[in-house]
C-alpha cells in the first residue's frame, strides 16, 4: 500500500502525517515477509502511540478552531483508537506473526475506516474554512 490520491484529504500536513502511517503500515509488511529485525514491532508500535498522539492532537486543534460540525463523534474515534493501541501494546510481548498482523491489520483498519471517511470530511472543512478566512 502506497499513499496515493485516494488517501489525500487535500491539508498538507494532514496528507503528509497520513503519508507516515501509511509508510508505517508498508514497512511493517516488509519486514513480516522478509522476517527481519524483532524491535521492528516494539519500535512500530511505540511510533504509533506517539504519531497518533500528535496527530489527534493537531487535527482536534483545528476541529476547535474551525468549530467542525463533526467533533464529538471525530474525537471520540481518537479516544476509541488510542484505546485500541495501548491495549494492543499491553498485551504484545512478543514480536511473532500474529502481533505483526494484529499491527497490521489495527493501522490498516484505521486507514480505510477514518483517514478514507472522516479525517477526508475533516480535511474538506478545513480547506473550506481556510478559504473564507482569506
Amino acid at each position: 500500500m502506497k499513499f496515493g490520491e485516494k488517501y489525500s484529504t487535500g491539508v498538507v500536513w494532514q496528507d503528509f502525517q497520513h503519508r507516515q502511517l501509511i509508510d508505517l503500515l508498508y514497512k511493517l509488511k516488509k519486514e513480516k515477509v522478509e522476517k527481519a529485525d524483532s524491535n521492528v514491532i516494539r519500535l512500530s508500535a511505540a511510533f504509533l502511540a506517539m504519531y497518533v498522539h500528535h496527530h489527534f492532537t493537531l487535527e482536534e486543534e483545528h476541529m476547535d478552531l474551525y468549530c467542525y460540525p463533526g467533533m464529538e463523534l471525530h474525537k471520540k474515534g481518537h479516544k476509541d483508537y488510542i484505546k485500541r493501541i495501548k491495549v494492543f501494546r499491553e498485551k504484545q510481548f512478543d514480536c511473532d506473526d500474529n502481533a505483526v498482523d494484529g499491527l497490521i491489520q489495527t493501522i490498516s483498519h484505521w486507514i480505510l475506516n477514518h483517514i478514507l471517511t472522516d479525517d477526508k470530511k475533516l480535511g474538506s472543512y478545513i480547506i473550506k474554512a481556510e478559504q473564507k478566512s482569506k
